[in-house]
């Protein structure tokens, strides 16, 4: 078996996750970005593909960002809000890690970490939402078409 058989499973895989994670991926909104994802967090792409393809989805340079997972009953306090909760510099508040954002819950919230934790009122940039606990795409374009998200 040659050197390059795993190298070349593991593009496949790769491949494959940001292939999955696209196909489920529908931007709601730009302003903050609001993405819905199809399906479950623990079905299809893993998180780097997740993070990856978010990321990516707001074209230019991003500083880095923070991220913090929630409930799917907090989703109108993000929008509302731009946060669920006031952030604080706890390492445990967010994460550097869409994968340990995840865990928390299927409303993940996206923060510019150079504006954490005092310029709040502009420190989101996105959400990305799974189709969890009652989360589902319609009614997110709902939600967020009563409070004025675009």
């Amino acid at each position: 078996m040659s050197d390059t058989a795993p190298e070349n499973r593991r593009e496949t895989r790769i491949l494959a996750d940001l292939q999955d994670a696209v196909t489920r991926m529908h931007v709601l909104a730009q302003q903050p970005r609001l993405v819905v994802a199809k399906g479950k967090r623990t079905q299809g792409a893993r998180p780097m593909a997740w993070q990856v393809l978010f990321e990516r989805s707001f074209g230019g340079a991003l500083p880095p960002l923070r991220y913090r997972g929630v409930s799917a009953r907090s989703l109108i306090a993000v929008l509302t809000n731009g946060f669920d909760s006031e952030p604080t510099l706890d390492p445990l508040w967010a994460h550097d890690r869409l994968s340990d954002a995840m865990a928390d819950g299927p409303v993940i919230q996206a923060f510019r970490a150079d504006r954490l934790p005092d310029d709040v009122a502009r420190a989101l940039v996105g959400v990305l939402v799974f189709e969890e606990d009652g989360l589902h795409i319609d009614g997110v374009r709902a939600v967020a078409g009563e409070l004025g998200v675009r």
